[in-house]
């Protein structure tokens, strides 16, 4: 490993040390810095053989701090593939993690807009808009909505 590739790892140590990194962002990360893309991959290569880096195990962080911030799965999969990530162990990842997305829809329905069902229809609207910019699909919006009016009328 020459002077370049040393320096390429301190870099990613140092980077890991704060916390997980995918592969791309750490590839990004170094050649920003200004180092060549092979000395870049050469350090990434010699972090993950050594388990310093994987990109399983980022993916499984980044579902879980995505499932805490109320997301459904298409935003967290179209988040992970900006960051790099495979989409294999995104899905992988979301497989073992298996949330029970209808209710994690409600609870992101409850965190912005409360327990009161929508009065007319543009309000419905906004919320239906809202939850599917999260990444929750229509099936899941509706039964979060109904289960909103059921339980307000109890």
């Amino acid at each position: 490993m020459d002077e370049q590739q040393q320096q390429a790892l301190d870099v990613v140590v140092r980077l890991l040390a704060g916390r997980e990194h995918s592969r791309h962002e750490l590839q990004q990360k170094l050649l920003q810095r200004g180092f060549t893309s092979s000395d870049a991959s050469a350090a990434i290569s010699r972090a993950a053989e050594r388990g310093w880096q994987s990109d399983t195990r980022y993916a499984e962080m980044w579902v879980r701090h995505c499932l805490q911030k109320g997301h459904g799965a298409s935003k967290v999969r179209a988040a992970a593939q900006q960051r790099g990530i495979a989409r294999e162990l995104i899905d992988e990842a979301l497989q073992q993690a298996d949330p029970d997305w209808d209710d994690a829809c409600y609870r992101r329905l409850l965190k912005r807009f409360g327990q009161q069902p929508p009065l007319e229809p543009k309000q419905r609207d906004k919320m239906i808009r809202h939850l599917l910019s999260q990444g929750f699909t229509y099936g899941q919006i509706k039964q979060a909505l109904e289960r909103q009016s059921a339980a307000q009328s109890d």
